[in-house]
């Protein structure tokens, strides 16, 4: 029933969009608006019931389960990290779980996964420690004889074959188990296959398709046109999952039919066909983990949000009035909406993830921003209220449209590319988009629709910080781009000095003091603690049901931090267990794909830039928002910043901030360049950054409030993280304003432009 009423909800917002969008007629344009809202509402309130079950709590707020893995023998340090790569892969099917997996010693894994039910613990077991060791081996053609032979009187095979358990499932579902006769030496290897995924049959039965490598592609080729007639059995670790008899060459994909799997069993083993294991794993250890921050920390990130908030709603309310109530309430939705769409992909919501939201409040404005300016700027010019707001949704659609679709570009090439965190957090950033142009373009509008044509205002008040300024900005181009060049060559000298004392455990690695108590200590307090020591510490897990917690920190400073906390804490009665080595939580293929992603994420914000602007636009755009990302890290590192996980998840919401602020400014000198074609480049220039000056400063001001709340409310783990986003912003703020259009002016090609002259029109003018 429930999913049911998912789907209809789904399907009928669609249906309402769509009329919602094709409609010009205003009564019915208001209440298929409304119905579009309240469906879309209805289908994100279904997704978060019961919200228990689907929003689910990372380590740091509810804990989960935490797993030691050993590898077989004495594996070399390549086999080890491939054995990270590759266990990684297969947590990241349980979906957007944001686990933490490191290197311990040299010979084992430790492994955290929130929020796993019983069922998914015996799912996660099976992930973990199988080897996925894909064999493809012919069936001897006597099978059936040389298996009653075997049976009646114990005969062997020839030398050169051996019985496998041949394991299917019956009508019911029961596992069945028989014997088969195949070839000892494999004919094919798992090796040549390059993906596995879960499909179907035409009677639904769940299997596994393989498809195969080139040079896969030629050699089962081979095999299956040398053996049309016999039967080639499918061999995973050790057990032969099906043997299908070959009826011609087979050039294409192979099937595991599994004689009756369940879908989740086919998905199980195409992840892990997809992701084998060179070396053979067992599981160590598995214990129940406490949340890794303290309560301390939880209620500042909720005080902080609930602070973030009534700043946000109480400005744009003082600021723009009947119009701001409009805003607080396509922020409400806005939010719900997020918090409905991360339910339905299952997304794990941590401290950074909720400091990310309270971001989003404060990012979510901006499109109401552009659209009440160009409203203003119509009621400047004595336009008529009704033809005003339509006036404003048009004008501000085209910035709206290319700050959202630049800032998407990267988070889209993430989710292909990237793996973990990196896909968690473009999940949550292309999410946030797709709520905030839904709220801004449909809820905004259709209040304005029924507030002008049901209330017929004869007034729209709003407030003003900066009326019809004249500066010259252009005028300091030289000494805002000689300022950060000063600032980048001074940071850089610091962080060159400081090495790599800059980057925390999560990158680096370091020791890992197990110890072990009589009287249990908050987390809390042992953070501050080594805090006040100066004392690096990188994640700290509490195992209650032991009464155990792990505490990592630099190399060779865990005998340091336990003899720290066991004079601090006398009457906990505190032992040391181990003191293990752990590696970085960050992984040669985790930071490669993200410089990967972020690269492929610049260039296609470069050629979009290029299509819907100029070169010249383009070219300054990117390298504005690398200065504002660089920049960023070099001063938060000379502050002595550690830099950890979540800091990366903080430049990469600045990177989306920095490429909007631009893209919306840029849109502006676009317009400007196409109206005022007699006027020189400077002026234009100047006079669109005056323009524009006002939505600067009450965008950035917003999120600015969101992230002092953050920074003085948050907690100390968050402190960090809004720190970086401050110093983000106000760099952003800066180069959008007084160097990144100075790049324009300095790299024309002459005092003209030209720019495309078909800009993408609003699909909701009426």
């Amino acid at each position: 029933m429930h999913t049911a009423l998912l789907f209809l909800t789904a399907i009928g917002f669609l249906v309402f969009l769509i009329w919602y969008l094709a409609t010009d007629e205003m009564e019915t344009r208001l209440r298929v608006g409304l119905a579009c809202i309240l469906s879309i509402a209805a289908c994100c309130g279904l997704s978060l019931f019961p919200i228990d079950k689907n929003i689910r709590l990372g380590l740091d707020l509810k804990g989960g389960t935490a797993f030691l893995i050993g590898l077989d023998g004495t594996p070399s340090e390549a086999a080890l990290n491939q054995a990270v790569e590759v266990i990684r892969k297969r947590v990241d099917n349980f979906g957007l779980t944001e686990p933490i997996i490191q290197p311990v010693g040299t010979n084992r894994i430790s492994v955290q996964i929130p929020g796993l039910s019983e069922e998914n613990k015996a799912a996660a077991r099976q992930q973990l420690s199988r080897v996925a060791k894909l064999e493809f081996r012919l069936v001897h053609p006597e099978n059936e004889e040389l298996i009653r032979e075997f049976k009646e009187n114990g005969t062997r095979p020839p030398l050169d074959y051996e019985i496998l358990d041949f394991v299917e499932r019956d009508r019911q579902g029961n596992e069945v188990r028989e014997k088969i006769v195949v070839k000892r030496k494999p004919d094919l290897t798992g090796k040549a296959v390059a993906q596995a995924y879960r499909t179907f049959d035409e009677i639904g039965r769940a299997n596994v398709a393989i498809e195969f490598t080139e040079e896969g592609k030629a050699a089962f080729g081979k095999l299956t046109s040398e053996n049309i007639g016999n039967r080639l059995a499918i061999v995973l670790d050790g057990e032969v999952r099906s043997a299908p008899v070959i009826n011609q060459a087979i050039f294409g994909q192979a099937v595991i039919s599994g004689g009756g799997m369940t879908p989740q069993e086919a998905e199980e083993v195409a992840s892990v066909l997809e992701n084998p294991l060179e070396t053979p794993v067992k599981i160590l250890e598995e214990r129940a983990i406490d949340a890794t921050l303290g309560t301390d920390s939880i209620e500042g990130g909720i005080r902080a949000g609930i602070i973030a908030s009534v700043s946000v709603v109480g400005f744009m309310v003082l600021y723009y009035h009947l119009l701001g109530i409009i805003s607080v309430i396509a922020l409400a939705i806005n939010i719900f909406l997020l918090l409905g769409f991360l339910a339905q992909f299952q997304f794990t919501l941590t401290l950074p993830g909720i400091a990310g939201i309270i971001l989003t409040i404060g990012m979510a404005v901006d499109a109401n921003v552009l659209i009440y300016e160009r409203i203003r700027d119509e009621l400047k010019r004595g336009t008529p209220i009704p033809i005003a707001y339509r006036a404003g949704f048009e004008r501000a659609f085209n910035a709206i449209f290319d700050s959202n679709v630049t800032t998407l570009i990267p988070a889209v090439i993430l989710i292909f590319l990237g793996t973990g965190p990196l896909q968690g957090f473009a999940v949550t950033l292309t999410l946030g988009l797709i709520a905030n142009l839904f709220s801004a373009l449909i809820v905004t509008r259709n209040a304005m629709e029924w507030l002008i044509t049901k209330f017929q205002p004869k007034h729209l008040t709003m407030f003003q910080i900066i009326d019809n300024p004249k500066l010259n900005f252009l005028s300091l181009r030289l000494f805002s781009a000689g300022f950060l060049a000063v600032v980048f060559l001074a940071t850089f000298i610091i962080y060159q000095q400081k090495g790599s004392s800059v980057y925390g455990v999560d990158f680096l690695g370091g020791d890992a003091v197990t110890i072990r108590y009589q009287q249990p200590i908050p987390i809390q307090d042992i953070r501050k603690t080594l805090q006040d020591k100066k004392e690096v510490t990188g994640n700290i897990s509490t195992f209650p049901e032991e009464n155990l917690f792990i505490i990592q920190t630099r190399y060779e400073n865990g005998d340091a931090v336990f003899q720290i906390l066991q004079n601090q804490f006398p009457e906990a009665g505190l032992q040391k267990v181990a003191l293990d080595r752990v590696g970085p939580v960050v992984g040669s293929e985790l930071r490669d794909r993200a410089i990967l992603s972020i690269s492929f994420g610049l260039i296609g914000i470069l050629i979009f830039a290029m299509i819907r602007y100029n070169w010249t636009f383009a070219f300054a755009a990117t390298i504005g928002q690398i200065v504002d990302v660089t920049l960023t890290f070099l001063i938060i590192a000379s502050l002595g910043v550690e830099i950890n996980m979540p800091l990366i998840a903080a430049f990469l919401t600045i990177a989306g901030y920095s490429i909007n602020d631009k893209i919306v400014i840029f849109d502006r000198i676009r317009e400007g360049l196409k109206l005022r074609q007699n006027e020189s480049l400077i002026d234009i220039i100047n006079e669109s950054l005056n323009f524009t000056l006002a939505r600067t400063l009450i965008t950035g001001g917003t999120l600015v409030l969101a992230i002092l709340a953050l920074l003085f409310f948050g907690g100390s783990i968050i402190h960090n993280f809004a720190l970086t986003m401050l110093v983000g912003v106000l760099t952003g703020m800066f180069t959008s304003h007084l160097f990144a259009p100075a790049l324009i002016y300095w790299l024309r090609p002459s005092k003209r432009i030209p720019i495309p002259s078909n800009p993408t029109p609003s699909p909701i003018s009426s």
